[in-house]
């Protein structure tokens, strides 16, 4: 198996060593597992209440702003490959896989993605969900997205792009 420390991941991201995300892990720990199936959130108040990770996400994202979610539960399926308008990072509790490919590529490649291992996916690759069973994941993405926010005409709207 694959994992994000082989040569073979940097062209899709790479490993981020000693990001403190104990605190944030802690939260993500007590986030409820669904009896089935995937949840995913992609912001959380109480992630954003650890403010002793602030200046990292700052650093992570450049001063710009960014969001704390997560992602829960089980999945066996990669049928879907997202990217998102700028980098993503994850952090899971558990061992989880990422399939991850590139446009003129013609199938995705699994990698394992360590527990406790901070992750960033560049913004030009596509990507599954995490799949495992039983995993929970500390999401972080640029602000806004996958979120719903309101047009000038009262609109809502769901920031999301999907391939």
């Amino acid at each position: 198996m694959n994992t994000v420390y082989d040569r073979a991941f940097l062209p899709y991201g790479r490993v981020i060593p000693d990001v403190p995300a104990d605190s944030l892990m802690a939260v993500v720990a007590d986030f409820p597992l669904p009896e089935r199936g995937m949840v995913y959130s992609p912001r959380e108040d109480g992630l954003h209440a650890v403010l002793d990770f602030a200046p990292w996400g700052a650093r992570l994202f450049a001063d710009m702003p960014y969001q704390l979610g997560y992602c829960a539960g089980e999945n066996d399926s990669a049928d879907t490959l997202v990217r998102h308008g700028g980098s993503a990072f994850i952090c899971g509790q558990n061992d989880v896989d990422l399939m991850v490919s590139h446009r003129w590529e013609r199938a995705p490649v699994r990698f394992r993605v360590p527990a406790h291992t901070m992750v960033e996916i560049w913004g030009d690759t596509l990507r599954s969900a995490p799949l495992g069973a039983g995993f929970r994941v500390l999401v972080i993405l640029p602000y806004a997205t996958n979120t719903a926010w309101q047009g000038a005409d009262g609109a809502i709207f769901r920031n999301t792009w999907r391939e």
